[in-house]
Order: structure tokens, then C-alpha cells, then sequence
């Protein structure tokens, strides 16, 4: 077996783990007419509807179904374009839209949702499955700000390498949906909340930008986002104009009744498999890193630094995380294959020969190259040179995907239904 296979099988054991229909049937039960969630038991006395957000709806959704069978009366699920393959649990609607930035399919996709919330009574009961991607599907702007000032504002946050977090600071106090908007929505009905994780931490009001928790997002916290990114003057007038004008100290997102909420899976969950697949292998391993963030290239230049500080014997090292990319240049790239890319000129310039790593993004998609990242060695930056291509000016354009169409390592599954960050791997050659 290959280097590249055996990453590459340590990387399906990681999706297996977060897959989205297990990892929901593992946290929730059915005993008649009442679902269990952890600790908690919720009688469902009127109708179940399924509510899904993301881009691991539809694997949320069936394995949701599993689980609560004939209970469910209706359901509806908005999901990222080309993540709706395979059939959906039956009387289940499924709708479309783009990610990163938001459409107006997601928009038109909300107004559904909202419609059939409004029709809910106290009796009902409302599962939403919510993942990674959330935040850009599932949206309602807040007048006078309208989509396309939304889609502004996101391009200029993520060009300027702002994490989820600060993604979502700024979009919650915009939209009527984020931060409990959901929940809010649907009341008399209850609400509970399973959740796949792609935000380190688990925060349940920073995933998919809390549509079913309340927020503790503002006015006055959004400003200084931008502030930090010097994007005031540059985001469109009407949400510099609301921003402004809200209550500073006053979240515009509130609401404060408990439901319960449960993460079903995350990075951690997946770091964990690849680990016991790698164990299996007959490899020692050890955890590096875990909820690792920064820059995509410091981070390249750090793992390779933690391979040579590993401890004798180490066989591979593992680590979790999701890096950011602050975009300068005109190339196609994500932060996985910019990742890679600042790793492999680390290891060529040092002449690192024993070592080789890959940065793998768990959904399959590392931003908008439609890879999930790629592997890289010592000989990764040479042998795109001979092909023809530059790699240290393909760092600076941001264009790192070139360099491994052009040396090889790309890893591209597809969509993977999943979505809990990223998977940093690192072999020695030779093992032990």
C-alpha cells in the first residue's frame, strides 16, 4: 500500500465516523410517542416535522428517519448544491442552494421553511438537524439589507481570511433566521436541536449561525469585526447603516426559552477514528494537534515543524483543526491545498526527506477548488517546477491547487455528506 492510500484510508475511517445518518442514530431514540436526545425525553403529542440545514442534511435527515420511523409527518431540508444525491426519507422536501455566499434559492428555500413553522401548534414538535454550511443556506436578511448586500459582506470577510466565527458575529445581527430566529419562528412548537459540528468548540449559537439557540451576537460586536478587518467603509451602506443605528449593548438576535441541544459528532469524533484506523495498521501514532486555527501557510510551516520535534519511533502524527486564507492573488486554492502546498516548500528547503503530510477537509470541499486538499513530500515543489509550474509564486497567488494538479497528491472525493473540519496527517517513511 501507498503512502497516498494509507492517508487516504485513514481519511474514509474519519468520514465513517462523522457520517451524518450514523452519528444521528447513535443520539436519538424512539420509545412510542416520545424521543429520547441524552438526557432528555420530549413526548410528541401533534405532529414531528423535520426541519434540516447544511450541507450533512439529507445523511442527518435519514438517519433521522431510522430513528423515529412513521413519527415523522412531514420535513423539509435545504441543503449545498450537488450534496442532495441519493433519496430523500419519503413526504421529506429537499431544497438546493449555493454556499459560500449566499442565493436567492436560499432565500426563497427560507420562506418555505418559515411558512410551514408558522402553521405549527403547541402540541408539535420540531427536529432540526443542523450542519456545517447553515449559515449561507438557511437566510432571511433584515430590512433595508437585502441579499446581495449580504453576499458582499461575506465575500469581503472570507477575501480577507475572517474565520467562522467572525463570519458569523457579523452575518447573525443581519438576518432575521440566525441566532434563535428559527426557533422563534416556530414557537408554540417545541424545538430540539441535533447538531454536526464544524466549528471548533462546538458553540452551538456559532454553528450554522444558531438558528435554533439565542445569540449573544450585536450591533456593536459586528462593527468591531469589521473594524478589525478595516471593511466598515467598504461593506454596502445599508448595513453600515444598521449596525450603526441598533442598540449597542442589545442583541438583535434574543431569545432565552431552553430546548434541548445535542452535538451528535465533530472534529474531535473523526480525529479519533483516524487514529484507532492508523492503530490498526500496526503504526504508532500520536495526536499533535487538536482545534488548530491561522493562517493555512503558517499552519504548513508549523506541521512540518511538529514532524521533526516528534518523538522517536513515531510512526504518524494526526491533528484537527480548520485554517483560514486571506486572499491576495488571482489563483484557485483552499486553505487545505495552501496548507500543503507552505508544507511541502518547508520540507523541500529543508531537505526533509523522511515525512509526508496531508491537510484534508472532512465535506470534501476545500472552498472553491472542489478537492478535499491534497498530500505532499519533499519532492512535491520540484516536480512541479518540471511540469512547469512555480510554487513559490503560487503560494503567493493563493494558486496552490495548480501546483498539485501539476505534481500530484490531490485528494478529491466529491461531496462527502459530512462536515466536521479538518484532517492534518503526517507519515514517516520507513516506519518503525
Amino acid at each position: 500500500m501507498t503512502t497516498q492510500s494509507q492517508i487516504e484510508s485513514w481519511y474514509r475511517a474519519a468520514l465513517a465516523a462523522a457520517d451524518p445518518a450514523a452519528a444521528v442514530e447513535r443520539a436519538l431514540r424512539r420509545d412510542g410517542r416520545d424521543l429520547l436526545l441524552g438526557e432528555a425525553r420530549v413526548p410528541v403529542r401533534g405532529r414531528l416535522h423535520l426541519v434540516g440545514v447544511g450541507k450533512a442534511a439529507l445523511g442527518m435527515a435519514r438517519g433521522a428517519e431510522c430513528a423515529c420511523g412513521d413519527l415523522i409527518d412531514a420535513g423539509f431540508l435545504i441543503t449545498k448544491d450537488g450534496h442532495a444525491d441519493g433519496a430523500a426519507p419519503s413526504g421529506i422536501v429537499v431544497r438546493e442552494a449555493a454556499h459560500p455566499i449566499p442565493d436567492e434559492r436560499g432565500v426563497a428555500a427560507t420562506r418555505e421553511l418559515l411558512a410551514i413553522l408558522d402553521g405549527l401548534g403547541a402540541d408539535d414538535v420540531v427536529l432540526a438537524l443542523i450542519s456545517g454550511g447553515g449559515s449561507a443556506l438557511l437566510e432571511a436578511p433584515r430590512p433595508p439589507v437585502t441579499l446581495a448586500d449580504l453576499a458582499a459582506v461575506t465575500d469581503l470577510l472570507l477575501r480577507a481570511g475572517a474565520p467562522i466565527g467572525d463570519l458569523n458575529a457579523v452575518r447573525g445581527p443581519l438576518s432575521l433566521i440566525k441566532g434563535g430566529g428559527l426557533r422563534r419562528a416556530a414557537a408554540p412548537a417545541r424545538v430540539l436541536t441535533l447538531i454536526l459540528s464544524d466549528v471548533l468548540g462546538n458553540d452551538p449559537a456559532v454553528i450554522a449561525s444558531g438558528p435554533t439557540v439565542p445569540s449573544a451576537a450585536t450591533a456593536a460586536g459586528a462593527l468591531r469585526v469589521l473594524d478589525r478587518y478595516g471593511l466598515r467603509n467598504r461593506v454596502p451602506a445599508p448595513v453600515r447603516r444598521l449596525l450603526e443605528q441598533a442598540p449597542a449593548a442589545t442583541a438583535l438576535v434574543a431569545d432565552d426559552r431552553p430546548d434541548p441541544v445535542l452535538v451528535v459528532a465533530d472534529n474531535a469524533t473523526a480525529i479519533a477514528a483516524a487514529r484507532a484506523a492508523v492503530a490498526a495498521d500496526g503504526l504508532r501514532v500520536e495526536i499533535a494537534w487538536t482545534a488548530a486555527t491561522g493562517e493555512a501557510a503558517d499552519l504548513g510551516q508549523a506541521w512540518v515543524a511538529a514532524c521533526t520535534a516528534a518523538p522517536p519511533g513515531t510512526d504518524v502524527l494526526l491533528g484537527g483543526g480548520e485554517a483560514t486564507v486571506t486572499v491576495r492573488g488571482p489563483g484557485i486554492g483552499g486553505r487545505n491545498t495552501e496548507f500543503a502546498l507552505a508544507a511541502a516548500l518547508a520540507l523541500g528547503e529543508r531537505g526533509i526527506l523522511d515525512w509526508t503530510i496531508a491537510s484534508l477537509a472532512t465535506d470534501g470541499q476545500d472552498g472553491p477548488t472542489g478537492v478535499a486538499g491534497a498530500i505532499a513530500d519533499a519532492g512535491t515543489a520540484g516536480r512541479a517546477r518540471a511540469a512547469g509550474v512555480d510554487p513559490e509564486r503560487a503560494l503567493r497567488e493563493n494558486d496552490s491547487l495548480r501546483v498539485f494538479d501539476a505534481a500530484g497528491g490531490v485528494v478529491a472525493p466529491g461531496p462527502t455528506g459530512t462536515n466536521v473540519n479538518d484532517l492534518y496527517v503526517a507519515v514517516r517513511k520507513g516506519p518503525s
